[in-house]
């Protein structure tokens, strides 16, 4: 009884949002009424990246949201939420500037604490003669570890934007409970082409991860995490076989530092390099392939016999066609330990697929699979997790600027050892339903 008092008393805005997605037309004589003809541009099932030089794109959305254990809570949990996206490609060819802009707040329900959220992302291009140059910086703030979509927040509509399209990132970190952070990624790299097929690159890039809620004297400590900041130094040369394909070489050097050493666990940090061969192949115009592989050496600072020898590997196949956009990639090396672990030792597997039916429905899909262990040394505690996410979005347009979308995610996680933060551990399931009004893409310049 005392459930169904809370789901009777759920916000007005879902309530809106269910009505809406009940009066999407089903039949073919009512999808002619509502829908725009087909001579005229497609109507928006959603938020979308631009891709044509000197457009700006945004959305607006508003979704409810139940997550069925929420936090490891056993009970009902949910949020009314308010989120909006912003996109813009700059009209030069020469020194083209993108941006992605983020954030969102949900109203917390049925004991759920209310958050913010917010990203950022944006490049810099310059091409001077055979030089390239490319800056970019990607900052975010979260509630948790991003799990699916742009925000990172499942539920939220988002999900037909792959991550890695805005910030790079092929990894899924692992699951934590409520813990504010911002994370913050900067990057430079320069090219030079030494000839019609062969190129030099070097590339560096600072990050930073850094909790908010602070805590001391506890390795399970709630709302609080392990701070860190890593800086990684790259360089390779490429050489062009034919059009489709292209191999190369690669060194990198990381370092990672943990300058809040208050759970009782030695952070010093650690020190990472790699030798990597790569090797890219476009298969056809839609698809293509990539991959670097290599070993890895690991030692970190100050702990006597923690030298580690292993295997890296970055690989990706990515699918773009008019209507269907997948991507698979496996990522496996070392990395900060997402605030759980003064570093870890990951393999990362996710996909991702996009596709749109009959200009009004997109279907979006990811799956993601982590296995995360700490890097071993004799006199430091041990971690280990499994993580899967997955997650599923159906989209209706409505009318040609308003769409309703209804979302699933399953999150599943396990862990054992001894960690920084309060880490998820059991399953979590986020229905998500919502509309978003996201007006033709708003041209600011010529190419």
């Amino acid at each position: 009884m005392k459930m169904k008092v809370q789901f009777a008393g759920a916000t007005l805005v879902a309530q809106t949002l269910l009505v809406l997605l009940a009066a999407a037309p089903a039949s073919p004589s009512a999808r002619a009424q509502a829908l725009p003809a087909a001579d005229a541009a497609p109507a928006s099932t959603g938020f979308a990246l631009p891709t044509t030089l000197g457009t700006l794109q945004y959305a607006v959305s508003a979704s409810q949201s139940y997550d069925w254990g929420y936090y490891t809570n056993s009970g009902v949990t949910g949020s009314a939420n308010i989120s909006g996206d912003l996109a813009y490609l700059s009209s030069s060819k020469q020194h083209p500037f993108s941006m992605v802009l983020n954030g969102g707040h949900a109203f917390g329900e049925f004991k759920q604490p209310a958050y913010s959220y917010a990203g950022l992302s944006a490049s810099q291009v310059a091409n001077i003669g055979r030089w390239n140059f490319v800056l970019s910086d990607s900052v975010n703030y979260l509630p948790g570890t991003a799990a699916a979509g742009l925000s990172g927040v499942p539920g939220v509509g988002d999900l037909n934007i792959n991550p890695v399209q805005v910030s790079g990132d092929t990894s899924q970190g692992t699951l934590t409970n409520f813990s504010n952070r911002i994370s913050n990624n900067a990057a430079a790299s320069l090219s030079r082409q030494l000839t019609g097929r062969t190129a030099l690159t070097a590339s560096g890039s600072y990050s930073i991860l850094h909790f908010l809620d602070s805590g001391t004297g506890s390795t399970t400590q709630s709302g609080a995490g392990l701070d860190s900041h890593g800086a990684t130094g790259q360089g390779a040369i490429t050489h062009t076989i034919s059009p489709r394909s292209s191999f190369g070489a690669s060194y990198s050097y990381s370092r990672y530092t943990y300058p809040n050493d208050h759970f009782g666990l030695p952070a010093s940090g650690f020190v990472s390099q790699t030798v990597g061969a790569q090797y890219s192949y476009r298969v056809t115009r839609k698809l293509g392939i990539s991959m670097s592989a290599g070993p890895e050496w690991s030692t970190i600072t100050n702990v006597p016999n923690s030298n580690a020898t292993s295997v890296f590997v970055d690989a990706s196949a990515t699918y773009t066609g008019k209507t269907t956009t997948t991507a698979l990639s496996f990522v496996r090396g070392t990395n900060n330990g997402y605030g759980v672990t003064a570093g870890s030792f990951s393999n990362s597997l996710v996909f991702t697929v996009s596709r749109t039916f009959a200009e009004a429905w997109g279907v979006s899909a990811s799956s993601a699979y982590t296995q995360s262990s700490s890097l071993t040394a004799p006199t430091l505690p041990s971690f280990s997790s499994k993580t899967y996410v997955e997650s599923a979005q159906v989209s209706r347009a409505i009318l040609r600027n308003l769409s309703a979308f209804a979302s699933y995610a399953f999150e599943n996680q396990s862990s054992s050892g001894a960690s920084a933060i309060d880490v998820f551990n059991g399953r979590s399931q986020i229905l998500g339903f919502g509309i978003t009004y996201s007006p033709a893409a708003k041209h600011l310049g010529h190419p």
